[in-house]
């Protein structure tokens, strides 16, 4: 009996073991389901958008439609893709579909909860509960997502690839997905889109507005989706500005200067890469609205003169087109100066008597495709102005104020006010200044034109031994510079010591020394046997300076090519134009001694 009262003991001890551990199990789920947020809502529709930017952008728009279940408060919403286009991702944003200016605040990179995703979390609405409906969208900015084959015989092909779906934690009744292709493209086929109809979707297009949209559906779309698809497009070789654009931004940079007697001045420097199949000629840029006084410059520096301008400044904005000095082919990349004024009622606003706002837009939104990758501002304000506020953070504040930002898209916050206080005498002191010192110039000019005037320099006829003389010594002296460049090219190429290119070098810059001062005599010489002789003289200074400047230039482009600062494409092109005006001006100094020869004889 004993023996059976211990297994009773024990297997009631069990019992209640197993009892307790039941109810702490109860107990424990009840706690966690209370506490926890809850995840009670389901997800009606949403509405996956492609976007493909004449520029090279992918623009992804997910429009969420949610309802909630009875005492539900819904504080995040996670929504990704898949992984592999994380390192493409430039910007994200979310906004309130009922308030469209009402941006969401967004955490990126909370991940999904599973490996092989990038997922964010969008913030929403606090007051968003019980049973509400609610819509919203994400957006996200792709770079990079495009390829381009080589050209056919009259025609190119783009490829892009997109996830197809968006990724969700949990299933979506119904996702409805567009792909909106840039406008100017061949018409859509099986070919284009045959991927598509692989994974056994239903695709059809439309067309409006010069551009074409595929759509398909997808019923009970299950979470976190991990599908990507790729779809081809093509364009006829086409004449430009008709061209589909692939361009990098590698660097934007504009200078804003503001000077105390009411001016604006602009100056934008571009540093851009063509991306795509096509080799440009030109590129078409959108100019502030009011913008006068264009002009360009390379990046070498020399003046290029107007853009081609079209449209009002008045009640639109100005297109400049940009017409390339060399062709740029694919990969080249090409750096340009645009400069112009700004009229400053238009832009500046007096606020009493020494309180100014600035109101500038960096770029105008509905015509930026690209994605500038780095881009800075500097305002320089009028002298002895004080920086008081701007509404975009700067990055310094000393003489200029300076801001910085990096991935800028068409969908960043373009618009800024910067207060400053400058006191209005300075404004006035400058130009009184002036005048006063413009009174005194013109006294003093009045002065010096009543006064005697010198008679004439008679006119000195020249000697043939003149003429022969500075002839025979230019042509010693050129003979001698060809000498010392050559020298230079032997110690480059180790054919001789360094002694010995010192030892040649110093005879050859005394020769040339010697030379100099005796052509500056003959000069001056010449210049007083009348105009023919003095404009004679003229030309071949001219044609000295210009054989200087090419050859400055030449050094200082090899400089920088060596630095990796240009590329080798460009380098190639620009030296090959100062050679060409380099030969020009020695053809002009040959001329002028080819003449002067003549007449000795």
């Amino acid at each position: 009996m004993a023996g059976v009262s211990d297994l009773s003991r024990k297997l009631l001890f069990m019992l209640l073991f197993t009892f307790s551990l039941v109810c702490f199990s109860l107990i424990t789920f009840h706690a966690n389901t209370t506490n926890s947020p809850s995840t009670d809502f389901e997800i009606n529709q949403v509405d996956h958008v492609v976007l493909i930017q004449d520029g090279g952008l992918v623009i992804i728009k997910d429009t969420v439609n949610v309802s909630l279940g009875e005492n539900v408060k819904l504080q995040k919403f996670p929504i990704g893709f898949p992984f592999e286009y994380a390192p493409q991702l430039v910007y994200c944003f979310a906004y309130d579909i009922s308030n469209l200016t009402q941006q969401l605040e967004v955490t990126l990179d909370a991940g999904l909860g599973k490996i092989g995703f990038y997922g964010i979390n969008v913030n929403l609405p606090t007051n968003i509960i019980n049973k509400d409906s609610y819509s919203f969208t994400v957006v996200f900015v792709f770079s990079d997502l495009i390829s381009a084959e080589p050209p056919q015989l009259d025609h190119f092909w783009w490829n892009v690839t997109f996830p197809i779906y968006p990724s969700l934690t949990q299933m979506a009744s119904i996702c409805n997905t567009k792909v909106i292709l840039p406008p100017r493209v061949g018409n859509v086929t099986t070919e284009s889109h045959s991927n598509l109809i692989e994974k056994g979707l239903n695709v059809s297009t439309t067309s409006a507005d010069s551009r074409q949209t595929l759509k398909f559906s997808k019923s009970g779309l299950e979470n976190l989706a991990y599908e990507s698809a790729w779809l081809r497009f093509y364009q006829f070789l086409p004449s430009e500005p008709d061209v589909f654009l692939m361009i990098d931004a590698n660097e934007v940079k504009r200078d804003i200067k503001l000077d105390e007697w009411g001016h604006i001045f602009i100056s934008d420097s571009y540093d851009l890469t063509n991306r795509g199949e096509l080799n440009l000629t030109s590129i078409k840029l959108r100019l502030p609205r009011y913008a006068f006084d264009v002009s360009w410059m390379d990046e070498a520096g020399d003046a290029q003169g107007e853009p081609l301008l079209e449209g009002n400044a008045t009640t639109t904005h100005t297109n400049a087109t940009i017409i390339f000095r060399t062709i740029l082919e694919k990969n080249e990349e090409t750096k340009f100066t645009v400069t112009y004024r700004l009229p400053w009622k238009e832009y500046v606003t007096q606020n009493g008597w020494r309180d100014f706002d600035l109101a500038f837009s960096l770029f105008e939104r509905e015509y930026f495709d690209w994605t500038i990758k780095e881009l800075s501002v500097t305002i320089d304000l009028p002298k002895n102005a004080d920086f008081q506020y701007c509404s975009v953070p700067p990055r310094d504040v000393g003489e200029s104020v300076a801001f910085a930002f990096r991935n800028v898209t068409q969908f960043h916050e373009f618009d800024f006010h910067l207060t400053y206080e400058y006191v209005i005498f300075w404004a006035s002191f400058y130009p009184t200044l002036w005048v006063g010192l413009s009174v005194t110039a013109v006294c003093i000019i009045a002065f010096l034109w009543q006064a005697p005037k010198p008679p004439p320099v008679p006119v000195i006829p020249v000697s043939p031994e003149a003429l022969r003389s500075f002839v025979d010594k230019y042509e010693s002296k050129t003979g001698a510079i060809g000498e010392l460049k050559m020298l230079e090219q032997q110690v480059r190429k180790r054919k001789i010591s360094r002694r010995r290119y010192k030892v040649r070098k110093k005879a050859l810059d005394g020769r040339l020394s010697v030379l100099s001062k005796d052509l500056t005599g003959l000069k001056e010489e010449l210049r007083k046997a009348g105009s023919r002789y003095a404009n004679i003289m003229r030309q071949i200074e001219v044609a000295e300076t210009e054989l200087e400047e090419t050859e400055a230039a030449i050094r200082r482009i090899e400089l920088r090519y060596r630095r990796r600062e240009i590329s080798k494409g460009t380098y190639s092109k620009l030296l090959e134009e100062y050679n060409h005006r380099k030969e020009r001006a020695e053809t002009t100094v040959d001329g002028v001694l080819l003449r002067l020869r003549e007449e000795i004889r």
